[in-house]
């Protein structure tokens, strides 16, 4: 793992020149038009590139590691997505006022913060497929939960992690009623979010990262896909039918079992999987004799 290889500080240099332009320029002519697209191109191009490149490359640093390049960088980039919205977004009259007072060295502080966003996101690509190979080589289902935690729950852990962040540092600056409002809808959004990349996760991660004939895939993950349906809903029918309204329940309401970003999926897919293999080596046992 050298990132100081000659052809992996190649890659970096030339992903930055493709992707950091159209950030830089939105933000340097500074309208709103010019803003939103340069954001949107720059978001946009550093998912696409970097895939298209991972998909296709053939040779030279880290041309091993293939799909599973493309795969890991599209879950990280966009789950960096949001964390950069959250900040661009809501501190964006702050930024604006600063470049007004002083233009180039904000627009320099900004151009460095897009290109510490691409550079970091280029460096767990790598590193995490690495470590999942290294768990993959160990044998059992450790790699395949560690897989479906990371496709199923980094996207939306941090979202929830730097919207409630945010909260917490008082940059979305809301009264309290908005306040609790705007947090209900975030809470929501990611728990749909989990479930829609928890089933993508299932259905396509999971079929191909499991031994055995396509019948015994297909049951592991159709059972491990309804059981983690059951599991992630029985928090919220456990909150629903809590008497009173504590105040404890603010911070420890049993319905965050199923959305606290990581920890949550990590148990979910734990036993959702433990619990598809069990159902799936009961009918098939007859067939392995």
């Amino acid at each position: 793992m050298n990132f100081k290889n000659k052809e992996c500080l190649k890659q970096w240099l030339w992903m930055l020149a493709l992707v950091l332009p159209w950030g830089i320029g939105g933000f340097v002519m500074h309208t709103a038009a010019s803003l939103s697209a340069g954001m949107l191109l720059y978001w946009g191009t550093g998912l696409v590139i970097p895939v298209l490149f991972f998909l296709f490359q053939r040779k030279g640093w880290g041309s091993e590691l293939g799909a599973y390049r493309a795969a890991t960088h599209c879950i990280w980039w966009l789950s960096f997505l949001f964390v950069e919205m959250t900040l661009f977004w809501n501190y964006l009259p702050v930024i604006d006022g600063a470049f007004k007072a002083n233009k180039i060295p904000v627009s320099i502080a900004v151009a460095l913060a897009m290109a510490l966003f691409v550079t970091v996101v280029l460096v767990l690509d790598y590193v995490t497929v690495r470590v999942y190979q290294h768990i993959k080589a160990k044998g059992g289902l450790w790699a395949s939960w560690a897989g479906l935690v990371f496709v199923s729950g980094l996207i939306p852990g941090l979202a929830l992690t730097s919207f409630l962040a945010l909260y917490a540092a008082g940059g979305m600056r809301l009264d309290p009623f908005t306040a609790s409002f705007f947090l209900m809808e975030i809470f929501s959004f990611v728990f749909y979010g989990k479930i829609v990349l928890a089933m993508v996760a299932f259905g396509v991660y999971l079929f191909f990262a499991l031994e055995g004939s396509k019948g015994q895939r297909i049951t592991q993950v159709i059972f491990s896909a309804i059981f983690w349906i059951m599991v992630a809903y029985i928090p919220f029918v456990i909150s629903l039918h809590m008497p009173g309204t504590a105040n404890w329940r603010a911070y420890l309401d049993p319905s965050y079992l199923s959305i606290f970003p990581i920890l949550s999926d990590m148990w979910m897919m734990g036993l959702s999987l433990f619990a598809g293999q069990a159902v799936t080596k009961w009918i098939f046992k007859d067939s392995e004799k």
